[in-house]
C-alpha cells in the first residue's frame, strides 16, 4: 500500500526542504519518512522553479498519521509541525485541546486515552441524533440577474461544515477551500467560482450543507470529561469528587438547553418533515440579500 500526503506551499520562498514524520496513532510517537526538497530543482523559490507540495510514502497505510515541517535554506532553522493529519477521517465533535481546557490532564490520562474517550462520547452522540446531526438544503437563488453564491445553514456560530454538496437530483460533492469556504462564525457557505477551481453555478441547481451546531461540540467535551473523571473515580475506590460534580452540573445544564432546543427544532420544522431523512434535514428558504451582508466579515 502508498499513502499520498498534500500541503499548502511556503509563503516564505526561503524555504528549502520538507521534513516529513509519520506514527501510527494520532498521538503516538512520530519518526522521519524523509526530508524532500521543498521545490522543483531544491533551491529557494524562483521564476524558474515550482513547490513541490505532495509526498507518497510507499510503505504507508491508511491509518498513518503525518506531520510536516520546512526548513529555512537561508536561516537553517525549521519551522513547527504542522497538525497531524491522516488519509482516514477522524474528525470528532471536540478535540483533545478542548478537553485540556476544562481539565487539569497531566500525569492523568495520555493524548491517546483522551482522544479514546471522546471518540465514544462522539458514536454516542451521533447514535442519539442520526448522522447528520443537521443539514439544510436551498435552490440556487439569483438577486436581479445575479445568481448567488452565499448560502446560510439556518444558524449562526456553528461548530463546522461537514459535507456541501451541489446539483439536481444526482449532486456532486463540494470540498473546502476547493470549491467553497466555510464561514462558521456566520453560518454560511460561499460557493467558488469556476475560475477559482469551483464550480459555474447554476438556478437549476440546489445545495445541500450538512453542519455540526456548536452545542454539540460542547456537549461532546463535557461528556468527555465526565468519563474520564468518572474512570478516575473508580481507580479512586468510588470517591466523587468536587471536579466531577462540576463538570456533572455542566454537562446537566447542556443537556437540558439540548433538549429544549430540540424540542423548539420539532415544533417549528414540522411542515418541512422528510418522512425519509427526517427533521435532520430541512429546506431553508434564503435571503440572499441578508446573506450578501452578513457574508462580508469572518471568513
Amino acid at each position: 500500500m502508498a499513502e499520498k500526503i498534500i500541503w499548502n506551499a511556503p509563503t516564505d520562498t526561503a524555504i528549502t526542504k520538507v521534513d516529513i514524520h509519520s506514527s501510527a496513532t494520532i498521538y503516538g510517537t512520530y519518526s522521519q519518512v524523509e526530508e524532500i526538497n521543498a521545490t522543483s530543482d531544491g533551491e529557494v523559490k524562483s521564476s524558474s522553479n515550482t513547490w513541490v507540495t505532495e509526498y507518497t510514502d510507499t510503505a504507508g497505510v491508511r491509518t498513518n498519521w503525518y506531520k510536516i515541517r520546512f526548513y529555512n535554506g537561508t536561516t537553517l532553522a525549521y519551522s513547527d509541525f504542522s497538525e497531524p493529519t491522516t488519509a482516514e477521517e477522524l474528525v470528532r465533535l471536540c478535540s483533545v485541546a478542548d478537553i485540556k481546557k476544562i481539565l487539569s490532564t497531566t500525569g492523568r490520562w495520555t493524548d491517546d486515552e483522551i482522544f479514546n474517550a471522546i471518540t465514544n462520547a462522539d458514536d454516542n452522540i451521533y447514535i442519539e441524533s442520526g448522522t447528520p446531526i443537521s443539514a439544510m438544503w436551498s435552490p440556487i437563488g439569483k438577486i436581479d440577474s445575479t445568481v448567488q453564491s452565499k448560502y446560510y445553514v439556518g444558524e449562526e456560530n456553528i461548530y463546522r461544515i461537514d459535507r456541501v454538496f451541489y446539483g439536481t437530483t444526482t449532486k456532486t460533492e463540494l470540498f473546502l477551500d476547493d470549491a467553497y469556504k466555510a464561514n462558521n462564525k456566520y453560518g454560511m457557505i460561499s460557493i467558488l467560482p469556476y475560475a477559482s477551481s469551483g464550480i459555474t453555478i447554476s438556478t437549476d441547481n440546489e445545495v445541500e450543507v450538512q453542519y455540526v451546531p456548536r452545542i454539540y461540540n460542547t456537549l461532546c467535551i463535557y461528556r468527555t470529561c465526565q468519563a474520564l473523571l468518572e474512570q478516575m473515580c473508580m481507580v479512586n475506590g468510588g470517591k466523587v469528587t468536587k471536579e466531577q460534580e462540576v463538570i456533572d452540573r455542566k454537562l446537566d445544564s447542556v443537556e437540558t438547553l439540548l433538549a429544549q432546543r430540540v424540542g423548539l427544532q420539532m415544533s417549528s420544522d414540522v411542515k418541512y418533515y422528510d418522512s425519509i431523512y427526517g427533521v435532520n434535514r430541512k429546506r431553508l428558504t434564503q435571503n440572499h440579500d441578508r446573506n450578501n451582508y452578513m457574508g462580508n466579515y469572518g471568513w
